[in-house]
């Protein structure tokens, strides 16, 4: 029996944010355990897209659970400095 394959795509939309998130995420994405979960990370005007994939459906919802607390991390740390 072949291996599934867990594919999940996060896009966040952070307009001015977005370059600041994006550096914040960037290093976690790329240190990713590849035998475990594979992510990328892409920047494109004011959105960023993470793709990850994984063979166990735990280790994929950990990781986007892992990526949007760090975003939400992140934004809250830019709106703080902002006041």
């Amino acid at each position: 029996m072949p291996k599934r394959r867990f594919n999940a795509t996060i896009e966040i939309r952070a307009g001015a944010s977005a370059n600041a998130i994006y550096s914040a995420l960037k290093p976690d994405v790329k240190s990713s355990p590849e035998r475990q979960v594979s992510a990328d990370i892409e920047l494109s005007n004011d959105k960023i897209s993470i793709d990850i994939s994984s063979n166990d459906l735990s280790h994929l919802r950990a990781s986007l659970n892992s990526y949007l607390r760090l975003a939400g991390a992140a934004s809250s740390c830019l709106d703080a400095t902002a006041l």
